[in-house]
This record gives C-alpha cells, sequence and structure tokens, in this order.
C-alpha cells in the first residue's frame, strides 16, 4: 500500500515538472491569420449582414424608412447590444449581495504514515489515516462588503439607466438622419425622371452643334452654343451622380445594400405640405432641457459620484465577517468525522483611515465636475435649440422661395418652348428653359428636403421621445405603424416625455398609441 502512494505522488510530481518544462520550452509566438481566414470572414459577414430582414416590395414611404432604420440598423443593433450588456452586469451585481457558498472536497494521500515520537521518544503513534477525503460546505456574509456592494449595484443601475438615454439619443439621430436622407432621396428620383430625357435632348442637341460647326454654317455662333450645351451636359451629369448617392446614403441607413433598387412612394407628382411648428422658444427650451439624453445621462452620473463618496466613508470602518459551515473527514482516527462550525471575526484596514478623507474629496471634487459639466451642457442645449428653430425657420422661407421660383421657372420654359416651335433658332433657348426648369425644380425638392431635415433637427433638440420601444423584436409593419403614430402626433405638436415611454424591457407593444 506505502509503496502504491509512493507511485502516485511520483507521478504527479513528474507530471508537473514536465508541465513546467513544456511552458518554458514553448513561447507562445504571434500566429496571423491566413487568407483564407480572411475569406472565410468575409464570406460569414456578407451572410450576416442582411440576413432575417424583410425584403423590400412596392414603395417605400417614409414610415417603413425610418421603421427599417430602427429595426435594421447596425448603430443601433450595437447600442441595443450595449444596453443588454449593462442589465447583465446589474444581474450580476444583484447576485454578488448574496452570501458566499463555497463547497470544497478534496483528496490527500501521503507515502508513508503520519506518526509522532512520545515526550520519552520512545514510542511513536499514528495519528491520522495515509489517505483522507474532505469536504465542507461554508457559509460567510460580510456586513461592510454587503454595503459596498449594494450602493455599487445601486451604480450600476444608474449606469444602466445612462446606456438607455444613449439608446434614446441613437434613436433620435436614426430617425432625423432616415427622414433626411429619404427626402433627399425622393427629391433625386423626381430629379432623375426629368434628367434622363434632358440629358438626351441635350446629347442630340449637341450633336447638331457639332454637325454644324464642321460645315462651317455660323461657326463661332456653333461654338458658343457647343459650349453652352456641354457645360449644361456637364451639370447635369454631376447633379446626377450626386442625386444618385442620395439613394445609397437611405439604402445605408436602413441596412440595404447600396445597390438595390427601391422606389419611393413620397417622390410622386408633389410633395405633402411642408411641416409646421408652433411653439414658443421659452417652452421648447424648458422641455429640451427636461428631455434631452446627454442633461438626464448626466443627472444620473451626479448620483453615481454621490454613492462614491458613501463608499469612501464605508470603507474606513470595521468589517464584521459571518460564516458557518458543515464539514467531513474520512480519516479514521477522528472520533467525530461530522462537525459544524461557526465564527465571527472582525477586519479594519487602518491604512483607510488615511486614505478615505482623499478618497471622499476625490469623489466631492468630481461631484462638482459633474455639476459644472451639466450647466455648460444646459448652455449648450439652449443654444442647440435656439439655432435649430432658426434654421428651421430659414428652412421654410428658403423652401417658399423655390417653389415661387419653380413656379416662375416652369412658366417662362413654357414660353420658350412655344417660341421656339414658332420661330427658327429657337430650340437653344427652349433646351435652356427646360433645363432651367429642371434646376429650379430640383432646387424646389433640395429645399423641401432641407426643410425635413430641420424639423427632424428640431425635434432631436427638442428631446421628444419617438415611443417606439423595442423595435427589433417586432413585425416591420407593427413597427412602421408606431412610427407613423408618433410622426401623426408630433405634426399635432403632442410631444411626449422620454418618462411616457415604456420601459426598455416590456415586450407588450412596439409603442405607446
Amino acid at each position: 500500500m506505502a509503496g502504491h502512494h509512493s507511485r502516485i505522488v511520483r507521478t504527479v510530481a513528474a507530471t508537473l515538472f514536465a508541465a513546467f518544462g513544456a511552458a518554458a520550452c514553448a513561447p507562445v509566438a504571434p500566429e496571423p491569420l491566413t487568407p483564407a481566414d480572411h475569406a472565410e470572414r468575409v464570406e460569414q459577414d456578407l451572410k450576416t449582414l442582411f440576413v432575417g430582414q424583410e425584403a423590400l416590395s412596392g414603395p417605400l414611404s417614409l414610415d417603413e424608412a425610418i421603421a427599417r432604420a430602427l429595426k435594421y440598423n447596425l448603430d443601433r443593433r450595437l447600442k441595443l447590444m450595449e444596453e443588454a450588456v449593462s442589465v447583465r452586469q446589474l444581474d450580476v451585481a444583484n447576485i454578488n449581495l448574496l452570501p458566499d457558498v463555497v463547497a470544497n472536497a478534496g483528496y490527500e494521500t501521503r507515502s508513508n504514515s503520519d506518526t509522532t515520537f512520545n515526550q520519552t521518544r520512545t514510542s511513536t503513534s499514528t495519528t491520522s489515516d495515509q489517505t483522507i477525503r474532505t469536504a465542507d460546505l461554508t457559509a460567510s456574509w460580510n456586513i461592510l462588503d454587503f454595503g459596498i456592494g449594494y450602493i455599487r449595484a445601486q451604480q450600476q443601475a444608474d449606469l444602466a439607466l445612462i446606456v438607455q438615454e444613449r439608446r434614446r439619443q441613437v434613436v433620435h439621430n436614426i430617425m432625423q438622419d432616415a427622414r433626411a436622407a429619404y427626402w433627399r432621396a425622393a427629391a433625386a428620383e423626381r430629379a432623375l425622371v426629368q434628367f434622363e430625357p434632358l440629358l438626351d435632348e441635350v446629347r442630340s442637341a449637341l450633336e447638331n452643334s457639332e454637325q454644324a460647326v464642321a460645315e462651317q454654317l455660323n461657326a463661332l455662333d456653333a461654338l458658343v452654343y457647343q459650349r453652352d450645351l456641354l457645360r449644361t451636359l456637364r451639370q447635369l451629369e454631376a447633379l446626377r451622380r450626386d442625386m444618385r448617392a442620395a439613394r445609397a446614403e437611405l439604402a445605408v441607413l436602413m441596412n440595404v445594400h447600396p445597390n438595390s433598387e427601391f422606389e419611393l412612394s413620397g417622390a410622386g407628382d408633389a410633395f405633402g405640405a411642408p411641416p409646421q411648428f408652433e411653439m414658443t422658444p421659452e417652452q421648447f427650451e424648458i422641455m429640451a432641457l427636461e428631455n434631452r439624453s446627454e442633461l438626464r445621462s448626466e443627472a444620473y452620473q451626479l448620483r453615481i459620484k454621490q454613492r462614491e463618496a458613501r463608499v469612501a466613508l464605508l470603507q474606513m470602518i470595521p468589517g464584521l465577517n459571518l460564516s458557518a459551515g458543515l464539514n467531513y473527514t474520512s480519516d479514521s482516527y477522528k472520533e467525530n468525522q461530522n462537525w459544524y462550525d461557526g465564527s465571527l471575526s472582525l477586519t479594519w484596514n487602518i491604512m483607510n483611515l488615511f486614505s478615505g478623507p482623499r478618497n471622499i474629496a476625490l469623489a466631492e471634487t468630481e461631484q462638482e465636475l459633474s455639476a459644472v459639466r451639466r450647466l455648460a451642457l444646459s448652455m449648450a442645449v439652449i443654444a442647440q435649440s435656439n439655432i435649430a428653430q432658426l434654421r428651421f425657420a430659414a428652412a421654410r422661407r428658403d423652401y417658399d422661395l423655390a417653389d415661387r421660383l419653380a413656379s416662375v421657372e416652369g412658366r417662362i420654359s413654357g414660353q420658350l418652348i412655344n417660341q421656339g416651335q414658332a420661330t427658327a433658332g429657337g430650340a437653344q433657348q427652349a433646351i435652356r428653359g427646360k433645363v432651367d426648369k429642371a434646376l429650379a425644380d430640383l432646387r424646389r425638392d433640395l429645399a423641401y428636403a432641407d426643410l425635413q431635415a430641420s424639423y427632424g433637427r428640431l425635434i432631436a433638440s427638442m428631446g421628444a421621445d419617438p415611443l417606439v420601444a423595442n423595435a427589433e423584436s417586432h413585425a416591420l409593419d407593427d413597427v412602421a405603424a408606431a412610427v407613423r403614430q408618433t410622426m401623426a402626433r408630433w405634426s399635432r405638436g403632442e410631444f411626449a416625455s422620454p418618462d411616457d415611454a415604456e420601459p426598455a424591457g416590456d415586450e407588450s407593444g412596439v409603442g405607446a398609441s
């Protein structure tokens, strides 16, 4: 039996020495990914980018465009994952408040017996078995650690609320960007419908002018006409390129491939009535100061710093530790192989008496910093709210002027076309009139898109809650309906506070009705 235990000890020792030797002789070296690994990553990412998305079908409305951006946009998904992580961290902080319960089980062996001499060293006695199995279950609880852990859990709860505010800010930005991109893409779609036949007409006129130059018929006039046509062609081609980029921007916001083809229902014969906004600057400022995510986050940050001062104070007092356990040993030399035990101990890190006041002073300074930062943010929010209102008013005036100008250009173009048909050499003026009309229509539509974008920035500056919760977990039609209801409320001047929204974890609905 003794030889068997000796072999076990020697085997364990040899294994440990071999492991240490292998670790010392085989250092870890950098191992770059191979081209095949990168190709596999790209293939996997391309499969994952658009998975689980409902396909585009039929004309795309503004409601659906915003709903797709809220549901599929990768930036929003990232914020949702950050929020999920913060909630899980809060769960962990709450679990850490429970007492520690530790279970141990062990196996001990030795190569010879544990023996002792008597006082005269004339005889020996064995005090324990050569092989012993032990087990214990111990629960311990430190009251000071519980108090500090409870405050830490409260701080983690505030951090989770800060992440929710950041997610709400992302929702605002996505809705604002989707609105601006949608109307710009709609203006582009309307412009492209006009540009295509106009480009063909300009190219045809350019060929005729080249023929006139070749035949030396009024060469100087033909060259001037050709130059004007080339400038017009270059301008139209540049605008067409820019307009196609607007569709790609909207596609990326909806997490759709930029080369995807889709039709916008908003690009009809006429855009809808321009948005209205009626609220006094004072009302607007108060609502922005109450609802903006940055200010609400800073308020939670101040509460975290206040609780940090309490932690520093608690760390200066002694900690009381309570423990109780159930124990077992297989040692046959023990009269009691099963027993209970308990302990009560007091620990005190005296050095905390010196570091504690400094930690408290640091926490108080951080509170002052947070308060000053909140004041600076408040001033920035007031400035942004006023600028947003000024830009909206300017965008409204610009749209009204662009609309009137487009109407006048349309009438001029009609008269030039009639004159071109009735007089010789009037084709040049007719083409110029058509180009001017197309450009005036485009400027009017872009002014409308800018007005919509200014309206979106106005809503975002106010911090009004969109009341669109859990968009990622609901059907696209339901999210679009919630977006439509929200925008209808906004058009009536009904702006909800974030405190009226559903909790982030509520799965009962997409948004309030």
